[in-house]
């Protein structure tokens, strides 16, 4: 039951992400991030454009890369633990954007979060000595460094219909090296002590 239930968290994010792209496909952009609006005190705009995504394609490429990600680390997080992943990881690539990346005024996508939950999903790979966290953590740093150096492909922001904003990779990532001791401790916390 416990593992059925770890998994609804995984997939209630998937629900919003879906519930957000339908009502914005009508041109409802209440949610999204907005720098204009944001400065002129639309906070919330900072956690909620990450729900939200330009097309299908752009929607279901994240939805598919929170399913793999899901598959490997939805062990590690209580439904307290996910969501407060979810917001802090949501508030570092917002501020992120906003502070860092000032010529960026408008911004949807849930990929810099999932950066971010790779991150510390194979921090807490690591501390339970699988290794692949290792392999984890290497890989999504090349990846992000050559999307800093070398921009992203052509063909994904076609395919997205916009342009691929790597910066929010790069913030996801930073958040979640930064948050990662956090969840470290709660999971050291809540393991049963053997005798």
């Amino acid at each position: 039951m416990l593992i059925q239930h770890r998994w609804l968290n995984w997939l209630f994010l998937g629900l919003l992400c879906l519930i957000i792209y339908v009502i914005s496909a009508n041109n409802i952009t209440a949610l999204d991030y907005n720098r204009e609006l944001i400065l002129n005190g639309e906070y919330w705009r900072l956690l909620t454009g990450n729900f939200n995504h330009t097309n299908i394609y752009h929607l279901t490429l994240n939805l598919t890369a929170l399913a793999v990600i899901a598959g490997l680390h939805y062990r590690y997080y209580s439904g307290v633990a996910y969501t407060s992943l979810i917001l802090l990881l949501s508030i570092g690539v917002g501020a992120g954007i906003l502070w860092l990346s000032p010529s960026t005024q408008l911004y949807v996508g849930l990929s810099g979060v999932l950066h971010g939950m790779i991150i510390v999903g194979a921090i807490l790979d690591i501390t339970k000595h699988y290794y692949s966290g290792y392999i984890l953590i290497i890989g999504t740093i090349i990846k992000v460094l050559n999307e800093q150096l070398f921009n992203s492909p052509i063909e994904m922001s076609q395919l997205i219909e916009a342009t691929v904003l790597t910066d929010a990779h790069l913030y996801g990532l930073v958040t979640g090296f930064i948050i990662a001791p956090l969840y470290v401790y709660l999971n050291k916390k809540r393991a049963p002590k053997r005798s």
